[in-house]
């Protein structure tokens, strides 16, 4: 008897961290594995997590990490993403393909596109990763994401704002 009520009170608790972000609450697990790798950020409205990060060439590149998390079977997921740029309107045919060739050659993660209600497209970068993952290896999935992100945002936008 003793397990299945260990069994229901770890589910629960699980359930509870997935969803308790919803609410734009920050994770705290985030925010502590982060402080723990000496990495500055700033939460956003929603408690979403924002870092900006310097990369070679006197550019920099902003990488967001959702609080919120999902989950598929027993594993929970989170998001990291870093914008490349907008586009006023519907990306061309040249733009699109050169995202996609992209996505083939990235070890992890793609690229998207999320319409606005003004017409245009925001181009981001996006790995989900288990929660779990260790520091360092989360550490180098940030680094991984504003390096990508940086490169399209060069290549498509010729701009560093973001």
């Amino acid at each position: 008897m003793n397990r299945k009520l260990l069994c229901l009170s770890a589910a629960i608790a699980f359930t509870a961290a997935a969803a308790f972000a919803a609410d734009g609450t920050v994770d705290a697990r985030l925010g502590k594995q982060l402080d723990k790798l000496g990495l500055h950020y700033t939460t956003t409205k929603s408690g979403n997590y924002s870092l900006q990060q310097d990369l070679d060439g006197n550019r920099t590149q902003t990488v967001y990490i959702m609080s919120k998390t999902e989950t598929y079977g027993g594993l929970e997921i989170r998001e990291i993403w870093s914008n490349a740029g907008n586009f006023d309107a519907v990306p061309s045919s040249d733009q699109m393909s050169q995202l996609l060739e992209d996505n083939n050659t990235e070890k992890i993660g793609a690229w998207n596109l999320e319409a606005s209600d003004d017409g245009s497209y925001l181009v981001y970068f996006s790995i989900k990763i288990p929660v779990y993952l260790k520091d360092k290896d989360l550490s180098d999935m940030i680094d991984f994401a504003a390096t990508v992100g940086d490169g399209m945002e060069a290549k498509l936008f010729n701009t560093d704002d973001n």
